[in-house]
């Protein structure tokens, strides 16, 4: 059984945010001392093979459906690997507790800011924290660094949201570019923006190569969902389904739009409550379906789905 600091550790390599930290950590410039040491400890770790061996294991753990740290096969933890556990729980947090302390608690600030904004649909608002928020981590981080990445994509959705469609394409140009290349074609983040870029090409009538690229983004999610079904996001799959669904609407291609619409209505309305943490995402799936049957003289199917955005769409205002 493992020992009450190695469960810490475990715990902690399997919190997404905490190792995003130390990615932001990694790529900050101009670290001090004791990071420097830290990080160090951290490629050292890196070295025997402690993040894949947990890797292995929490994937393992998931399929099996154990929530219980302690219920881990020892066996799939070599003697060094456990030793390293309760320093890799300690570099974790402190790695967790210094980004603020490295990219400034301003920046967190904006970044929260900006995120609430857009969820109240005060995207104006949002821009200017997340244009703030991203000034600092450039001063901050490294120019490819994934936070960027991530800040840029958040920018420029804000600029779409307002219509301002100029702008935001270089923006996630820019965000699908350093995605790719720092964390590889085939990474979630890379598929989010890809799918945003196409969206905004499509917003201004330069549809030509959007199919394309909504399959491909489509493929990044899919595979997202395939390797852990029960932490990925699958709203992001649906919206990406709606896109491309409106694409082949667009083109005639009805019965194809129809069966993606559909498929991202049962993601909307799995068990898990989607549609209720993302109201808004899922009007537009929505929208396009009832769109469907009113074209193919299915009136009353689309009325109850136009009853149904627009009952969201008055509760989400108030």
């Amino acid at each position: 059984m493992l020992k009450p600091l190695q469960i810490e550790g475990a715990r902690a390599l399997a919190d997404a945010d905490a190792v995003d930290h130390v990615k932001v950590i990694a790529g900050a410039d101009g670290l001090t001392v004791e990071i420097n040491r830290k990080l160090t400890v951290a490629n050292r770790m890196k070295q025997a093979r402690v993040f894949a061996k947990a890797d292995t294991c929490f994937s393992w753990l998931r399929e099996m459906g154990i929530t219980r740290i302690h219920e881990v096969d020892l066996t799939l933890w070599g003697t060094e690997d456990r030793s390293e556990l309760p320093r890799l729980a300690s570099l974790l947090a402190f790695c967790k507790s210094s980004v603020a302390a490295v990219i400034g608690g301003e920046w967190v600030r904006h970044v929260k800011s900006a995120e609430s904004l857009s969820k109240k649909g005060r995207y104006a608002e949002a821009a200017l924290a997340a244009n703030k928020a991203l000034e600092l981590a450039e001063e901050a981080l490294k120019p490819d660094d994934p936070v960027i990445s991530e800040i840029l994509n958040t920018l420029g959705t804000q600029h779409f949201a307002l219509g301002q469609f100029e702008q935001a394409e270089p923006l996630y140009k820019r965000a699908l570019e350093n995605a790719e290349k720092v964390l590889g074609k085939d990474a979630p983040l890379a598929g989010v923006c890809l799918n945003n870029l196409a969206e905004t090409y499509d917003a201004q009538g330069k549809s030509e190569q959007t199919e394309g690229m909504y399959l491909r983004a489509l493929n990044i999610a899919e595979k997202e969902i395939d390797a852990d079904p029960t932490h990925a996001d699958k709203s992001n799959l649906a919206v990406i389904l709606t896109n491309l669904a409106s694409c082949y609407g667009r083109q005639g291609s009805i019965e194809q739009a129809e069966q993606l619409y559909q498929r991202a209505m049962e993601i909307w309305d799995d068990e898990t409550g989607l549609l209720f943490r993302d109201p808004l995402k899922a009007v537009f799936t929505l929208d396009g379906l009832a769109g469907i049957y009113t074209k193919t003289g299915r009136e009353k199917k689309a009325a109850v789905l136009e009853k149904r955005a627009a009952k969201i769409k008055s509760r989400e205002k108030k």
